[in-house]
């Protein structure tokens, strides 16, 4: 991607996936209390991304728990993933910490790409000293500390 473009990963049919290219939000575009988040690095899920990729799903509302995917519906083409650590780039107006976010490493349950708007919500800053390809494995290690 460059300045003005972002990139998505697209399961488009079982085992095909496709890149993308769109615009990038622009700062007009960004709502106030939102923030885009630059992507560094992202997880695949083995559970139900890897049923996505292979097909093995019925038509059905996505994870109602994820904000950005509560109304969208698992059908193809479809974006998908599981979680993403990236810097945010821009922040919207109302955003109260603004200035302290902007650069900031953080973590989202967001699908493939390379850019994503998202509520400022929706975003958890990465403890400093933890890289972003450690960070990005936080649900597994909140999943395994829960079966403890």
């Amino acid at each position: 991607a460059n300045g003005t473009t972002a990139k998505d990963l697209l399961f488009v049919a079982p085992r095909t996936v496709k890149v993308v290219e769109r615009p990038r939000t622009t700062d007009e575009e960004i709502g106030d209390r939102q923030v885009e988040v630059e992507s560094v690095v992202s997880l695949i899920s083995s559970g139900t991304e890897l049923k996505v990729f292979q097909g093995l799903f019925d038509e059905a509302a996505l994870d109602v728990n994820i904000q950005d995917m509560a109304d969208k519906t698992m059908a193809y083409p479809l974006a998908f993933g599981y979680c993403t650590v990236g810097r945010i780039t821009r922040c919207g107006r109302a955003v109260a910490d603004a200035s302290a976010l902007t650069g900031t490493l953080v973590f989202a349950f967001l699908p493939h790409g390379t850019h994503h708007v998202v509520d400022r919500d929706a975003v958890s800053p990465v403890p400093d000293g933890v890289a972003p390809e450690d960070a990005v494995f936080l649900p597994s290690v909140e999943t395994a500390l829960s079966l403890v």
